[in-house]
């Protein structure tokens, strides 16, 4: 197959702008140091969550006293006394 014939500069400037453009030239001090890598950002462990401890709940006791006195008849005088005490789970 024949080769193909390189094309002067000019025919190729006339065709239209590079895909890529050109990078800035470095001066000679920048072109000696290595760039320096960009820091990958790390995740933080997060804390693990600290239980808290159930603390043991004391419960509600509940007394009722109740004290009737009643007078039935002149002279004669009635006390009834009653006392409930309950006790409530908390929860």
């Amino acid at each position: 197959m024949a080769k193909r014939k390189k094309q002067s500069s000019k025919v190729q400037k006339r065709k239209g702008a590079k895909a890529r453009p050109k990078g800035k030239k470095l001066s000679n001090a920048a072109r000696g140091k290595a760039a320096p890598k960009r820091a990958v950002a790390k995740a933080k462990p997060k804390r693990a969550p600290v239980k808290k401890a159930a603390r043991p709940v004391a419960p509600a006791i509940e007394t009722v006293a109740i004290e009737v006195i009643e007078q039935a008849a002149p002279g004669v005088i009635t006390v009834t006394e009653v006392e409930e005490t309950k006790v409530r789970q908390a929860g």
